[in-house]
């Protein structure tokens, strides 16, 4: 169920804010409208749904993207998506046998959506 805005500030690596940056790009080329990381992060959310993925892949993901950092990024999260967001962590939860931070789940969506082309 749907529930309030959430306002998610980040610190993150040079390496993961680039992933988000080459993920907008590619999808507001793909798209042929200037994309904000919002809809970016919420599209990948969405179309991402039913995208399989092992532990093994997060844990690779995790290894060679190291996520704490310097760049600062806020993110909104609004009620008419946070479902899809909140079903990617539980997922993502349930995969990976741990909860992961909002600063690892964001970058590693926007990556399963990129490789799998679904911008």
């Amino acid at each position: 169920m749907a529930s309030g805005t959430r306002n998610i500030r980040m610190l993150l690596s040079q390496d993961c804010f680039d992933l988000l940056a080459d993920a907008m790009c590619v999808f507001s080329k793909n798209s042929a409208k200037f994309q904000s990381l919002r809809s970016t992060v919420q599209h990948a959310c969405k179309q991402s749904r039913s995208v399989e993925f092992d532990r093994k892949y997060i844990d690779q993901f995790v290894a060679e993207h190291p996520v704490d950092g310097k760049v600062a990024v806020w993110l909104e999260v609004k009620p008419d998506w946070i479902d899809d967001y909140d079903e990617m962590r539980r997922n993502i939860a349930r995969i990976s046998g741990k909860t992961l931070h909002d600063k690892v789940v964001i970058p590693f969506v926007v990556h399963l959506a990129q490789v799998k082309r679904l911008y």
